[in-house]
């Protein structure tokens, strides 16, 4: 079976596994211009020697290669109470589509490992009379070296298009079910943030994750300020937003844009920002 597994994340955070039979995979964040990033785990292929020189592949399945990276094998991901163990409250998402791979990209791989395992690596050691280190040397053929190139960009390339190909499996229903987990973890460790800011003595156990949570929740908390950049209003010169609609000091409107309210004369300026107040003068 050559099923490959998806996996998504819906947060601007990457999340990394580390184990030592699954060895060490970083689901990485979304960026600002798309819903979700997505890692796709690739069924992991070996060759077997059945005797009188004949081999045999085997495709060792990835789908219990994926629930260890997102957490569905075992609770290791819990962080306090009422959180589940696995990583699904922080974005991620074992997708339920499992395509097998293309037969292009499954010779392409063969094809690489074979030629992989007939041309082990050729060096020579040498002592650097500098440093005193032992350094290797490759000095396998440049015909066998190059051929080694091509198979590999041959596999990257096609793995590519077969990741952009797995992007388009993912459903909107899958999609909402990370955002959902996210926001009620994220909504859960804020309060468990505004409960440790009321006890003075737990204040310094705020961390990151708090701080992270009412970030993407796009909350204020005394222990999760985020610094804007503020700009001067064009009728009182206050320090306000840039993106308001009238000024909180002056009561300024602001829908013109603050750049044109700038380079109207004072006149001008005065009668946009302030309707009202020159209605009145007029009467």
């Amino acid at each position: 079976m050559s099923q490959a597994s998806i996996i998504i994340n819906v947060s601007n955070q990457e999340q990394s596994h580390s184990n030592g039979l699954s060895g060490n995979w970083t689901v990485p964040a979304k960026k600002d211009d798309e819903e979700f990033s997505i890692l796709v785990v690739f069924p992991t292929s070996e060759i077997q020697d059945i005797g009188d020189g004949r081999r045999v592949t085997h495709w060792l399945k990835a789908l219990p290669l994926a629930k260890d990276i997102v957490g569905l094998r075992s609770d290791a991901a819990a962080h306090g109470h009422g959180s589940s163990g696995t990583k699904e409250k922080w974005g991620l998402l074992l997708c339920e589509a499992q395509p097998d791979l293309s037969k292009d990209l499954l010779e392409a791989i063969e094809q690489e490992m074979n030629y992989l395992n007939n041309n082990p690596p050729d060096v020579k050691y040498k002592r650097d009379p500098e440093t005193k280190a032992t350094v290797a040397t490759n000095v396998e053929d440049v015909e066998v070296r190059d051929k080694k190139i091509e198979l590999s960009f041959m596999v990257q390339e096609l793995r590519k298009e077969f990741v952009a190909e797995c992007r388009t499996l993912v459903t909107r229903a899958e999609i909402a079910r990370a955002k959902n987990a996210l926001m009620r973890e994220d909504q859960r460790l804020v309060a468990e943030g505004d409960r440790m800011w009321a006890r003075p003595a737990e204040q310094g156990n705020i961390n990151e994750l708090h701080r992270n949570a009412c970030t993407r929740l796009g909350q204020e908390r005394p222990w999760c300020y985020t610094p804007l950049q503020l700009v001067d209003c064009p009728g009182c010169g206050a320090k306000i937003k840039e993106n308001i609609i009238t000024c909180p000091n002056c009561a300024g409107m602001l829908d013109e844009g603050i750049e044109n309210l700038r380079a109207m004369s004072l006149k001008e300026r005065g009668a946009k920002m302030y309707p009202n107040r020159y209605a009145e003068a007029a009467t």
